[in-house]
Protein backbone atom coordinates (compact mmCIF):
# COMPACT_ATOMS: atom_id res chain seq x y z
CA UNK A 1 0.00 0.00 0.00
CA UNK A 2 2.68 2.41 0.76
CA UNK A 3 4.48 2.09 -2.96
CA UNK A 4 0.81 2.90 -4.39
CA UNK A 5 0.49 5.70 -1.88
CA UNK A 6 3.87 7.12 -3.27
CA UNK A 7 2.87 6.23 -6.98
CA UNK A 8 -0.10 8.69 -6.61
CA UNK A 9 1.88 10.92 -4.63
CA UNK A 10 3.91 11.42 -7.82
CA UNK A 11 1.43 11.26 -10.18
CA UNK A 12 -0.12 14.54 -8.13
CA UNK A 13 3.21 16.21 -7.72
CA UNK A 14 3.50 15.63 -11.67
CA UNK A 15 -0.24 17.42 -12.37
CA UNK A 16 0.04 20.42 -9.86
CA UNK A 17 3.64 21.20 -11.22
CA UNK A 18 2.15 20.90 -14.64
CA UNK A 19 -0.86 23.28 -13.69
CA UNK A 20 1.61 25.97 -12.15
CA UNK A 21 3.93 25.71 -15.35
CA UNK A 22 0.69 25.91 -17.35
CA UNK A 23 -0.63 28.83 -15.03
CA UNK A 24 3.20 30.99 -15.42
CA UNK A 25 2.21 30.53 -19.23
CA UNK A 26 -1.08 32.07 -19.44
CA UNK A 27 0.06 34.84 -17.21
CA UNK A 28 3.49 35.26 -19.24
CA UNK A 29 1.26 35.39 -22.25
CA UNK A 30 -1.13 37.84 -21.17
CA UNK A 31 -4.36 39.41 -22.44
CA UNK A 32 -2.36 41.21 -25.35
CA UNK A 33 -1.53 37.66 -26.97
CA UNK A 34 -4.93 35.99 -25.75
CA UNK A 35 -6.66 36.12 -29.05
CA UNK A 36 -3.93 34.91 -30.75
CA UNK A 37 -3.03 31.21 -32.14
CA UNK A 38 -0.35 29.43 -30.64
CA UNK A 39 0.56 28.47 -34.25
CA UNK A 40 -1.28 29.32 -37.65
CA UNK A 41 -4.28 27.48 -38.02
CA UNK A 42 -4.27 26.42 -34.65
CA UNK A 43 -6.41 27.11 -31.21
CA UNK A 44 -6.35 30.54 -30.06
CA UNK A 45 -4.87 31.05 -26.39
CA UNK A 46 -7.85 32.00 -25.03
CA UNK A 47 -9.51 29.69 -26.27
CA UNK A 48 -7.22 26.61 -24.58
CA UNK A 49 -7.25 28.37 -21.29
CA UNK A 50 -11.13 27.64 -21.46
CA UNK A 51 -10.41 24.68 -22.69
CA UNK A 52 -8.50 23.51 -19.90
CA UNK A 53 -11.12 25.12 -17.49
CA UNK A 54 -13.81 23.02 -18.44
CA UNK A 55 -11.24 19.69 -18.64
CA UNK A 56 -10.89 20.80 -14.77
CA UNK A 57 -14.25 21.34 -14.27
CA UNK A 58 -15.75 17.86 -15.81
CA UNK A 59 -12.42 16.36 -14.03
CA UNK A 60 -13.96 17.50 -10.67
CA UNK A 61 -17.32 16.24 -11.18
CA UNK A 62 -16.00 12.84 -12.59
CA UNK A 63 -15.15 12.59 -8.79
CA UNK A 64 -17.39 14.23 -7.23
CA UNK A 65 -21.13 14.14 -8.26
CA UNK A 66 -22.90 17.68 -9.04
CA UNK A 67 -19.57 19.47 -8.42
CA UNK A 68 -19.02 21.56 -11.67
CA UNK A 69 -18.42 25.14 -11.55
CA UNK A 70 -18.70 26.42 -14.87
CA UNK A 71 -21.13 24.36 -16.62
CA UNK A 72 -21.73 27.24 -18.96
CA UNK A 73 -18.88 27.37 -20.70
CA UNK A 74 -19.22 23.93 -22.27
CA UNK A 75 -20.65 24.70 -25.39
CA UNK A 76 -18.05 27.34 -26.19
CA UNK A 77 -15.04 25.45 -24.67
CA UNK A 78 -15.53 22.00 -25.77
CA UNK A 79 -16.64 22.32 -29.19
CA UNK A 80 -14.05 23.75 -32.07
CA UNK A 81 -13.45 27.08 -31.78
CA UNK A 82 -14.75 29.78 -34.39
CA UNK A 83 -13.52 33.08 -35.76
CA UNK A 84 -16.88 34.60 -34.04
CA UNK A 85 -17.26 33.36 -31.07
CA UNK A 86 -17.22 35.73 -28.22
CA UNK A 87 -15.31 35.25 -24.74
CA UNK A 88 -14.94 36.04 -20.77
CA UNK A 89 -12.41 38.26 -20.12
CA UNK A 90 -8.89 36.49 -19.94
CA UNK A 91 -8.27 37.50 -16.71
CA UNK A 92 -11.50 36.28 -15.53
CA UNK A 93 -10.53 33.26 -17.24
CA UNK A 94 -6.96 33.13 -15.15
CA UNK A 95 -9.33 33.65 -12.39
CA UNK A 96 -11.39 30.41 -12.59
CA UNK A 97 -8.27 28.45 -13.79
CA UNK A 98 -6.68 29.35 -10.75
CA UNK A 99 -10.17 28.66 -8.46
CA UNK A 100 -10.88 25.08 -10.21
CA UNK A 101 -7.77 23.53 -9.92
CA UNK A 102 -7.27 24.76 -6.36
CA UNK A 103 -10.32 22.81 -5.39
CA UNK A 104 -9.65 20.11 -7.41
CA UNK A 105 -5.98 19.64 -5.69
CA UNK A 106 -6.92 19.81 -2.99
CA UNK A 107 -10.08 17.31 -3.23
CA UNK A 108 -7.19 14.81 -4.92
CA UNK A 109 -4.82 15.07 -1.88
CA UNK A 110 -8.02 13.96 0.32
CA UNK A 111 -8.55 10.59 -1.51
CA UNK A 112 -7.10 7.40 -0.01
CA UNK A 113 -6.06 4.50 -2.13
CA UNK A 114 -9.39 2.86 -2.47
CA UNK A 115 -11.10 6.24 -3.46
CA UNK A 116 -8.59 6.09 -5.75
CA UNK A 117 -9.92 2.52 -7.24
CA UNK A 118 -13.29 3.14 -7.31
CA UNK A 119 -15.31 4.15 -9.90
CA UNK A 120 -16.00 7.74 -11.06
CA UNK A 121 -19.02 9.62 -12.19
CA UNK A 122 -18.75 8.90 -15.92
CA UNK A 123 -19.08 5.43 -15.98
CA UNK A 124 -21.96 3.07 -14.50
CA UNK A 125 -22.09 0.68 -11.91
CA UNK A 126 -22.60 -2.24 -14.58
CA UNK A 127 -20.11 -1.02 -16.74
CA UNK A 128 -17.75 -0.83 -13.99
CA UNK A 129 -17.51 -4.30 -13.02
CA UNK A 130 -17.03 -5.54 -16.45
CA UNK A 131 -14.06 -2.27 -16.39
CA UNK A 132 -12.32 -1.83 -12.96
CA UNK A 133 -9.67 -0.05 -14.49
CA UNK A 134 -11.71 2.97 -15.58
CA UNK A 135 -11.46 4.67 -12.36
CA UNK A 136 -10.48 7.88 -10.23
CA UNK A 137 -6.54 7.32 -10.61
CA UNK A 138 -6.90 6.38 -14.44
CA UNK A 139 -9.26 9.68 -14.94
CA UNK A 140 -6.20 11.50 -13.01
CA UNK A 141 -3.71 9.66 -15.71
CA UNK A 142 -5.76 11.17 -18.70
CA UNK A 143 -6.50 14.19 -17.53
CA UNK A 144 -2.55 14.65 -16.74
CA UNK A 145 -1.65 13.45 -20.40
CA UNK A 146 -4.39 15.93 -21.60
CA UNK A 147 -2.93 18.87 -19.59
CA UNK A 148 0.59 18.15 -20.91
CA UNK A 149 -0.76 18.12 -24.80
CA UNK A 150 -1.92 21.62 -24.55
CA UNK A 151 0.34 23.11 -22.47
CA UNK A 152 2.93 21.91 -25.33
CA UNK A 153 0.83 23.86 -27.49
CA UNK A 154 1.23 26.98 -25.51
CA UNK A 155 4.54 26.60 -25.66
CA UNK A 156 4.25 27.21 -29.28
CA UNK A 157 3.19 30.69 -28.87
CA UNK A 158 5.21 33.73 -30.29
CA UNK A 159 5.11 36.75 -27.96
CA UNK A 160 7.48 39.21 -29.56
Amino acid sequence: MENYNFMIDQLLDQWENKIQETTDLFVAIGEQFAMEPVAPGKNRVIYLLGHLIVASDCFLAALEPDARRYPEYEALFLTPQHHANEYPAYELLLQQWVSINEVLSAYLRQLNPADWKSKHNYISETDFIFEPKRNKFNVLLNRNAHLFHHAGQLALIRTQ
